[in-house]
């Protein structure tokens, strides 16, 4: 959910930087097209300096070079009329502009126009210079405002401006939390897939495609994880009652294999192969077992029994079985203790611990034939608890270690049976995970890490 927050912030933000930035664009354009634009329109002092260059000479108008300068610049013709509206003064002026004018004329064109042609006017000593410019070249309106409303343009500007930030704003939010109306039963269903659980989003509205492919989607993904669940637990079903079905036989060779190989009466000979066909169906035995509780970790179908336990106490008891089993040389087992760790302060399946522990001692004797020092040790970390099998032995093979981290378990089996597989699903279930390392000086260590 604060993703979907933090998406629908962002796009808030970014609506109302994008509303900013079109409302300053805007002004810029307006204040930019009034700069250039107005430079075009006539100005007082021009048209004044016209009037002033047309001199009277005994009768004779004349217009000086620079008023004509002036005049060509935005001006195509020139008059001027007198008091009584006659045209006394001509320059350019086209056939169309007539040459005698009544007050009323004068009144009309001086701020319009004067056959089309857009006309400015200023008062010349012997009386009113008009001057033309092409038709159809400028655009007249005449304004009329009052002193007050003038005096309110610039403050109705700095609101007008502050409205539409306002307003954008308040797009910006209404369409961030109508986005997020919408957008939320999406993100809720989508959280909620992994759960592998049937949705019922509603289909309406513009979210409703989307919602509907969310809904058929859940569904295929409940029927195929309830597929998968029917599978695993055939397969552990199937595991399980090989296994039952197996020992019995097997048990049955063991103890004919054991009566022969003490059998005074058989040659010593046959007797060594009792004793070989007794232990390779008692490694069988162990393979079923490992087989059996593998799949039981895979699947989730073994039971656990949490209870608080002294991890020194737990690796102690491990290293006295296997001492009490005749571990001699030239192997050797030794333990290493906090004196913190002797408090019960794990969390765990005792007997499961048991059996990793069991199984990474068995690891160690089982690849180091010509015997190897191995030491048990119990570190409590502020960041969690650590139960260390370390060897001197050979260590490893480098791609057991590089590839002990992946999803790939089949990588750990190489040599080492299910012994480290088993290892791996019991830290899992307990929500901790096993380091595999080599040492620098030889040999190497398998860590239990508890995370606290």
């Amino acid at each position: 959910m604060k993703s979907l927050r933090k998406i629908i912030t962002r796009s808030i933000l970014l609506t109302a930087a994008i509303a900013l930035l079109l409302v300053t664009i805007n002004l810029s354009f307006l204040t930019s097209f009034m700069m250039k634009y107005s430079s075009n329109h006539p100005l007082k002092y021009a048209i004044s300096d016209i009037s002033d260059g047309l001199l009277n000479s005994d009768g004779t108008y004349e217009l000086n070079s620079s008023a004509t300068i002036l005049m060509s610049k935005q001006f195509v013709w020139a008059m001027l009329i007198d008091r009584e509206g006659q045209v006394i003064w001509n320059k350019n002026l086209p056939e169309d502009v007539p040459l005698q004018y009544t007050l009323a004329d004068v009144a009309s064109f001086s701020r319009w126009y004067l056959n089309d042609y857009p006309v400015s006017v200023w008062e010349h000593p012997d009386g009113l210079l008009v001057l033309g410019e092409p038709k159809n070249s400028t655009w007249k309106y005449n304004i009329t405002s009052t002193e007050n409303t003038i005096a309110h343009i610039p403050g109705f500007i700095v609101s007008f401006f502050f409205l539409n930030v306002l307003i954008a704003l308040a797009l910006a939010l209404f369409l961030g939390l109508w986005l997020y109306r919408k957008l939320k039963p999406l993100y809720n269903g989508i959280t909620a897939l992994p759960k592998k659980e049937p949705l019922t989003l509603p289909t309406g509205g513009v979210t409703g495609e989307v919602a509907r492919i969310l809904n058929e989607t859940s569904v295929i993904l409940f029927q195929q994880e309830q597929q998968l669940a029917h599978r695993d637990q055939a397969r552990t079903e199937w595991i399980a009652g090989v296994s039952h079905d197996i020992r019995t036989p097997l048990s049955m060779v063991m103890g004919y294999a054991s009566e022969l190989e003490i059998n005074p009466r058989l040659p010593a000979a046959e007797q060594n192969q009792a004793r070989i066909i007794r232990e390779q169906s008692q490694r069988i035995k162990s393979l079923i077992d490992d087989l059996n509780l593998a799949s039981k970790l895979e699947y989730h179908a073994q039971p656990m029994e949490l209870s608080r336990v002294s991890p020194a106490a737990l690796i102690r008891g491990v290293a006295v079985n296997f001492i009490n089993d005749g571990l001699t040389a030239p192997y050797s087992l030794s333990v290493d203790v906090t004196e913190e760790t002797n408090s019960p302060i794990l969390l765990c399946d005792q007997a499961l611990l048991h059996r990793a522990l069991t199984n990474l001692i068995d690891n160690s004797i089982r690849h180091n034939p010509r015997g190897c020092n191995i030491t048990l040790s119990v570190t409590n970390l502020t960041t969690g608890l650590v139960i260390k099998v370390s060897d001197d032995g050979k260590g490893y093979p480098p791609e057991l270690i590089k590839n002990s981290g992946g999803l790939d378990e089949s990588l750990l089996l190489g040599n080492h049976g299910l012994g480290l597989i088993i290892v791996r699903r019991i830290m899992k279930i307990h929500g901790g995970k096993v380091v595999f390392e080599n040492l620098p000086d030889g040999g190497c260590t398998a860590s239990l890490v508890f995370i606290s």
